[in-house]
């Protein structure tokens, strides 16, 4: 008959009718069953085949091919398909990803696509760089955490690491001075502005929906003064007038009044009013300074972020109003929420090595 497939198949049925058995894949078995029914002479033809498998001829016949080529095993053998060359290769693929690690980051992916273009020498559109970097390599747009351009190098990184033994100094001398407190404890301080001018967050709207937000201008302002025991949550705030030489002791004096037994270790920064030489800190109120130019090592500068959160898009009619607000949303902070802002790891390591 025209047609029949002149093919020597060396297994005996028996052997195709284990081996079918063994197949694992779905693919494995079809081409056994192929060559058994040839075998068996159930079918004699390609086209017939073609029809009982369920296959397109063309690939039943380059089935058949690999088993004139090399037999069983490379009937049986699955290659990889190589499919279309990758727009953006697996080597600039992860030199991507070490970059994205980087804090530093990139400020949009049209500067990812430009520094593809600059430095690897790949020339990809826009949306093959979306695609990359946002859904398979999982990276997002994010709202950057503010470094000042004046911080030294490793500062940060210095200090956390030699808090501990900045403990212990500090106690080891206020001990020689001969200085008898009931216990030791250390308070993170900062100040923040607050005023009429509106403070501005992101909305939530359906996708393509541009939200829009009141804003009120005028500068009339105040300043909350605050400090918060990271190990505790417990905190100290006041509302002052001004950042300057007389209302930081103010504050400072309110705060040793409030707490006069034991010594206070205050961590802050290096504005003016707080390193002044004029200033007398209360006799059991030490300053810890951190280094200048980094507000990130100071957690109550998250606390004020977070205060800040419940003010989004609020206009007020006077600045009583807003001391009002705020004297309420500071009161409905427990000391848990505030401890779980401020209670930062390096903070409460190096005071569990202070025994503090």
């Amino acid at each position: 008959m025209s047609g029949r497939v002149k093919l020597n198949i060396a297994e005996s049925p028996e052997t195709l009718k284990t081996l079918l058995k063994q197949q694992k894949t779905a693919t494995g078995k079809e081409r056994v069953q192929a060559l058994y029914l040839l075998k068996t002479k159930q079918v004699e033809t390609v086209q017939h085949l073609a029809v009982v498998l369920g296959r397109n001829r063309v690939t039943v016949q380059r089935w058949l091919s690999r088993y004139r080529q090399g037999g069983l095993n490379y009937l049986l053998e699955v290659g990889k398909s190589t499919g279309r060359t990758p727009l953006i290769p697996s080597e600039v693929v992860e030199r991507l990803k070490q970059e994205l690690l980087e804090p530093e980051g990139f400020s949009s992916y049209e500067e990812v696509r430009l520094w593809l273009a600059a430095e690897l020498g790949v020339q990809v559109k826009y949306d093959v760089v979306h695609n990359l970097v946002h859904d398979k390599l999982k990276a997002d747009l994010k709202v950057a955490r503010p470094k000042s351009s004046e911080q030294e190098p490793g500062v940060v990184e210095s200090f956390k690491k030699e808090l501990p033994q900045k403990l212990l100094s500090v106690i080891e001398e206020a001990e020689k001075q001969s200085k008898k407190f009931k216990s030791v404890r250390y308070w993170c301080e900062d100040e923040t502005r607050l005023g009429w001018k509106t403070v501005q967050r992101r909305k939530l709207t359906s996708r393509g929906v541009k939200p829009i937000g009141t804003l009120q201008f005028r500068r009339e302002k105040y300043y909350m003064y605050g400090v918060v025991e990271p190990l505790t949550g417990e905190n100290f705030f006041r509302e002052l007038s001004h950042l300057d030489t007389e209302c930081f002791p103010e504050f400072l004096n309110e705060f040793s009044e409030t707490y006069p037994e034991e010594l206070q270790i205050i961590q802050l920064d290096n504005g003016s009013f707080h390193t002044t030489p004029k200033l007398k800190a209360p006799e059991n109120i030490i300053l810890l300074f951190q280094p200048a130019h980094c507000p990130e090592l100071n957690p109550i500068e998250r606390l004020w972020e977070h205060l800040k959160g419940f003010l989004s898009w609020e206009i007020f009619n006077n600045l009583n109003s807003l001391k009002a607000k705020i004297r309420r949303i500071l009161n409905s902070f427990s000391e848990k929420i505030l401890k779980d802002l401020t209670g930062w790891r390096y903070i409460l390591t190096s005071l569990e090595v202070a025994n503090i």
